[in-house]
C-alpha cells in the first residue's frame, strides 16, 4: 500500500481540469476502473491506495504535470 497525498490529488483535478476530461477518460488514460477514480477524486487525503494503482498514478501525474508545466 501506499500513501495518496492532497497534493497529488489536486494535481490530479488540476490536469483534469485543464484537459476537460471526464472521470471516466482519466480512468482510462490512467488505467484504473470509474469507481476507483471516483474515489481518488472524493475521498479526504491522504489514503491508503494499491501499490500498482499508485504507480500508475504517479506514472501519469509525472507525465501529464511536468508537460502542463513546460
Amino acid at each position: 500500500m501506499e500513501i495518496f497525498t492532497a497534493e497529488q490529488q489536486q494535481q490530479l483535478l488540476m490536469v483534469k481540469g485543464i484537459n476537460r476530461l471526464t472521470r471516466n477518460e482519466l480512468a482510462k488514460e490512467i488505467g484504473v476502473s470509474l469507481p476507483t477514480m471516483s474515489k481518488l477524486i472524493n475521498t479526504p487525503t491522504p489514503m491508503a491506495v494499491q501499490s500498482s494503482i499508485y504507480q500508475r498514478l504517479e506514472d501519469w501525474l509525472n507525465t501529464n504535470v511536468t508537460a502542463k508545466q513546460d
